[in-house]
């Protein structure tokens, strides 16, 4: 891998990659991704599109893991970031930051996706909200953390194709990219502790920031397709168990999903530095295609 390769790697899986939690009985994955809502508050007014993603790995003994946060934008789909449902950001972070880095260890190493049996809990409560099993995962197929990133675009999006349709209201997406000082809302069930510990958050945390211009998140190495998202008094933001949340934006009154969390720059602990998300609305032709085909090729 060149140089340039390898730091683009390295920034990527910084804020990101920091472990997540498990509710169940074995110590937590160090192969999770996720970038939790740090001096945010629980989330007010209707959000029923809000998506806890979990997972149960019988084998490793791990039940109810917390791997990352999403957002309902079909009855069918939640969408959220890529390193929560692949491989290559655990063997990229493993490589690159070794133990020390993870918030808790698994001496077994990464459960792999194979190995993982993903749900996902509705709603602002994930211990009461409605349920559903994932049954296909599809990632966008530009996505790869180490391909050059910021010249080319890192597509940090998937989609969670789910067992039934479920009664929830869905979050539709964003007419188009937000400019710098756009607010948003963002979204996630993550840590609420700067030093990532702690349990993650059985109620959805919200926390208002503005959009940044983009040289604000060039620790980051943010792509096109992406933009940045302010840390309100430099301390408050994403941490581990957001990757995949959402930010939103209201146009004309209506909340639509802007970006999915993707990540902060390298070494970055939560809220410590600005966020890059993967633009939603430039992801609207991979979700409308997949949610037409099931993601048949």
């Amino acid at each position: 891998m060149s140089r340039r390769r390898t730091r683009a790697a390295a920034m990527a899986i910084a804020a990101t990659a920091v472990a997540a939690l498990s509710t169940g009985t074995a110590a937590a994955d160090p192969g999770d991704a996720q970038a939790d809502i740090v001096g945010g508050h629980q989330a007010t007014g209707a959000t029923p599109w809000a998506a806890a993603v979990t997972y149960d790995a019988p084998d490793h003994n791990v039940f109810d893991h917390l791997t990352c946060s999403g957002a309902l934008v079909f009855s069918n789909m939640v969408v959220t970031a890529a390193p929560c449902v692949t491989d290559q950001l655990a063997a990229a972070r493993r490589a690159e930051r070794p133990g020390p880095t993870f918030l808790d260890t698994n001496s077994s190493g990464p459960i792999p996706v194979k190995d993982k049996r993903f749900t996902v809990i509705l709603g602002k409560d994930r211990t009461r909200g409605e349920t559903a099993t994932v049954t296909t995962i599809v990632v966008n197929p530009g996505f790869d953390w180490a391909r050059g990133a910021p010249a080319r675009k890192v597509e940090d999006a998937a989609v969670l194709l789910l067992d039934h349709d479920v009664a929830a209201q869905t979050l539709p997406l964003a007419s188009r990219a937000p400019r710098p000082g756009t607010k948003l809302s963002l979204y996630g069930f993550g840590l609420t502790r700067p030093d990532a510990g702690g349990q993650p958050a059985t109620r959805l945390q919200q926390l208002e920031t503005t959009v940044l211009p983009r040289s604000r998140c060039a620790d980051a190495l943010q792509s096109a397709g992406e933009f940045c998202t302010a840390n309100p008094n430099g301390t408050d933001g994403p941490g581990p168990g957001d990757s995949g949340g959402p930010a939103v934006v209201r146009e004309n009154g209506v909340a639509r999903l802007a970006g999915i969390c993707s990540r902060a720059g390298d070494g970055a602990g939560p809220g410590q530095l600005p966020t890059v998300y993967t633009d939603g609305s430039g992801q609207r032709e991979f979700f409308y295609e997949v949610a037409r085909t099931g993601g048949a090729s």
